[in-house]
């Protein structure tokens, strides 16, 4: 998998890094330890991402429930499957520190570009209702960004940073859904809604100054937006709702990041 191979590369560049350059900070632990202040920073990541459909049938005439054999019981798992994808990300960072002894806490803002788009599609699926008929359905979802801000709290050790964070976050996401089957000489949909969705994020990391205020840091950020769609479709055209629409979607991201601290 792409997240996998880019997590390992993440983890052994930071190993490699503070390796290579813990002899010289040695020399002079005492510049290390100042982390107040202003800092921007740009981030390279992998994130392994996913959507979970609440995608539903509702009975108003079209759709069948007879017991035995109901659309619902057979469509809704097939509507509800996860869809996932792995990205690379990229990210620019900006926050502020302020330093009381070995505790720092601070603000920081995180612009997350990963180009999401993934789908999951079933079909030609004969009906258990109607065995002689079939259906089709794919749907995809995409994003292009995650807008975060989050408080920090963190502890320094020596020109380490070891800090946590959880704050808002804001993203754009459009889903879109295709529906067809032969029933009745066929019938078809398409279901598509764009939506800001607003969720949560948090991370934790460690940072390691290296000189002049240049911070080598890696950290793993989740995000989680429980709502980043919803609506109805109507299937055959009889004015009454035959799909219900919402999805959640979350983000795990691994990342090593540059920083220059002011």
């Amino acid at each position: 998998m792409l997240f996998g191979r880019v997590e390992a590369l993440l983890l052994s560049g930071i190993g490699a890094a503070v390796l290579s350059v813990s002899p010289a900070m040695a020399e002079d632990p005492a510049t290390n330890t100042d982390w107040q202040g202003f800092y921007l920073g740009l981030a390279l990541g992998g994130a392994d991402s996913a959507a979970k459909p609440d995608t539903g049938v509702v009975y108003n005439g079209y759709f069948v429930d007879a017991g035995s054999a109901s659309d619902r019981n057979q469509l809704n798992p097939i509507l509800q499957r996860r869809i996932s994808g792995q990205d690379v990300t990229g990210s620019v960072l900006a926050g502020y520190d302020f330093q009381s002894g070995n505790i720092t806490y601070g603000l920081e803002g995180d612009l997350t570009f990963m180009g999401f788009s993934e789908t999951q599609s079933a079909g030609p699926i004969n009906y258990d209702t109607q065995p002689a008929e079939t259906l089709t359905t794919r749907t995809t979802v995409e994003s292009d960004f995650l807008l975060s801000l989050r408080p920090k709290l963190g502890y320094v050790s020596g020109p380490f940073q070891f800090y946590v964070s959880a704050g808002p976050s804001v993203s754009r996401f459009k889903m879109n859904h295709q529906y067809s089957d032969t029933w009745g000489g066929g019938n078809s949909v398409t279901f598509s809604d764009s939506k800001t969705a607003y969720g949560i994020s948090s991370s934790i990391g460690v940072g390691y100054m290296v000189s002049d205020g240049w911070v080598l840091r890696s950290d793993y950020v989740f995000s989680y937006y429980p709502d980043i769609a919803s609506g109805s479709s109507d299937l055959n055209g009889d004015g009454n709702d035959d799909f219900s629409y919402g999805s959640a979607f979350k983000s795990h991201n691994l990342r090593l990041a540059l920083i220059k601290r002011f």
